[in-house]
């Protein structure tokens, strides 16, 4: 058989094509008369639980913001690359929305994705106002769940000595002269 009429006459194409159009109108029925009522029910648990998380989300930024450190000039022992991986991981887990932790770290949007987008290394980006105030949350949030401190923290303290990392106010730009 060859060509594209060849072979319609076939009964095993007429009955496979019936066996597959019952078969489909079968699953559109209960599809229809099942998803009404777990549609429901899904839509919500899914409003249920985005509202416990949004609850969870903005009591854990209020217990942060309650938190007082000794000094608020908290010596900083991150580099720029690690804050900027646990503020990706934190906006990811969907807790907060990026508003709520702006918010709470008294930034600004346009702030964040400066801060975000410099790719450069792992000091690029210490002058921003953004790495200081994002490690004094991510230091408040580690306190408040009890974390211990990461083996590179460790040997950046070792490292640096007692007053962590200065904060860069050079920019990370080269200036052309």
């Amino acid at each position: 058989m060859s060509g594209p009429a060849k072979g319609a006459g076939n009964t095993t194409l007429h009955g496979a094509s019936l066996f597959f159009y019952r078969r489909e109108k079968r699953a559109k029925i209960e599809k229809t008369t099942q998803n009404s009522k777990d549609k429901k029910r899904k839509a919500a648990e899914q409003r249920e639980e985005k509202a416990k998380k949004k609850k969870d989300g903005l009591d854990l930024l209020e217990r942060i913001e309650e938190i007082e450190l000794e000094d608020e000039n908290v010596p900083v022992y991150d580099d720029c690359d690690d804050i900027r991986q646990k503020i990706s991981e934190f906006l990811g887990e969907k807790i907060v929305t990026q508003a709520a932790f702006l918010t709470a770290l008294g930034v600004s949007a346009n702030n964040l994705h400066y801060f975000m987008g410099i790719r450069r290394g792992a000091r690029s980006g210490a002058e921003t106002v953004v790495y200081r105030k994002a490690y004094t949350f991510f230091e408040k949030k580690r306190i408040i769940e009890g974390g211990a401190k990461t083996k590179k923290r460790l040997e950046n303290e070792e490292r640096t000595g007692p007053k962590g990392f200065k904060a860069d106010p050079r920019p990370t730009r080269r200036l052309p002269w």
